[in-house]
């Protein structure tokens, strides 16, 4: 299982970060540990058939950059 910390910019509420969590969860093997909106911080987890590649496209396919 890998861990990585991302900064994603354009997260302005929890509302946001519940978004990204939900975005996140829904790729097999990948798991939002934290999303901090305050701070722009993210910490995930993810293990095959997740990759780091297919957690940064959801957060972008959700209107965030990572």
């Amino acid at each position: 299982m890998m861990e990585k910390t991302l900064k994603i910019s354009g997260m302005h509420c929890s509302s946001c970060s519940m978004l990204l969590t939900d975005a996140i969860n829904d790729i097999k093997g990948a798991k939002a540990l934290s999303i901090d909106h305050a701070t722009g911080m993210a910490k995930v987890s993810y293990d095959s058939p997740a990759t780091l590649e297919k957690v940064i496209a959801a957060i972008k396919a959700e209107g965030y950059k990572a």
